[in-house]
């Protein structure tokens, strides 16, 4: 008897959950967000830096002379064209909120775009910065004859892209700033390679290195990226703001495009920073 009711009291539980005002909410907003307009507000400058610079830490150098010797020293940011990386960006931005089925203008149409309805969105791109870095990957190997190990580092490239939205509802002082970080880097497989004459195991490194095309293929993917976060975004803001007095947002959604399923929890979204 005891766990039959316990059955029952697990299954109302699980009703409730399935019907709190938060997931009522979110499928409304589901199944009237398309159409919605956004305008998307460019950038056409790229910020780029390269943070693995060797220099002599006694000799005072200037600004200039720093960022010389970072670009001449770089692997990857001489190489990347702004206008390239910038393009890839927004396009996929762009492309992507078309897909889910918002209504996307960019600057210069704003006449047609402020003549929509209601919600209405703008989304300007502040601030993209793209960071050469690198770090150690220490592994250990073991001498065959003696048993003592010695410990091998290995350099892993990485391309990070740090990003800035200014986000507001169209007609409202209301903005926020939202910011999200990426990386790229080398995959590195470390292997065992047996020298018996030696008596040791060395270490033996197979690397797939960071490339351009991998640098605005990033570009590409990241525009896709922030396009599904910026509707997770415009979801749990709809939810907030249609809650009933008296109740606290707990519960924040995530919508998969793929399965077109609502998922509770964000594993990514943007941080805000004001």
């Amino acid at each position: 008897m005891f766990r039959y009711f316990g059955i029952v009291g697990l299954l109302a539980v699980l009703l409730t959950t399935a019907c709190s005002p938060e997931r009522k909410l979110a499928h409304t907003y589901l199944k009237q967000y398309k159409g919605n307009g956004i305008m998307i507000v460019p950038l056409f400058e790229l910020y780029k830096d390269n943070l693995t610079i060797n220099y002599d830490t006694i000799q005072k150098y200037s600004d200039e002379q720093f960022d010389s010797i970072a670009w001449a020293q770089s692997c990857y940011m001489q190489y990347i064209s702004d206008s390239v990386f910038l393009t890839t960006f927004t396009n996929s931005l762009i492309n992507e909120l078309n897909t889910i089925g918002f209504d996307v203008y960019v600057d210069g149409s704003s006449d047609l775009f402020l003549a929509l309805p209601d919600p209405k969105w703008m989304v300007q791109i502040a601030q993209l910065q793209l960071n050469e870095k690198y770090s150690n990957d220490s592994r250990q190997a073991f001498s065959l004859t003696n048993g003592e190990s010695y410990y091998k580092d290995f350099r892993v490239n990485q391309v990070s892209l740090d990003s800035w939205f200014e986000v507001s509802r169209a007609n409202t002082e209301n903005k926020q700033v939202l910011y999200l970080n990426g990386y790229i880097q080398d995959n590195l497989k470390v292997g065992i390679d047996f020298d018996v004459i030696e008596g040791r195991a060395g270490l033996l490194a197979n690397r797939d290195s960071i490339t351009i095309d991998d640098v605005y293929r990033m570009a590409d993917e990241s525009g896709q990226k922030h396009s599904e976060l910026l509707f997770d975004y415009f979801l749990n803001d709809y939810i907030r703001e249609n809650l009933p007095p008296g109740i606290i947002n707990r519960q924040y959604f995530h919508f998969d495009q793929a399965s077109k399923s609502l998922k509770r929890g964000l594993k990514e979204r943007f941080d805000v920073v004001n």
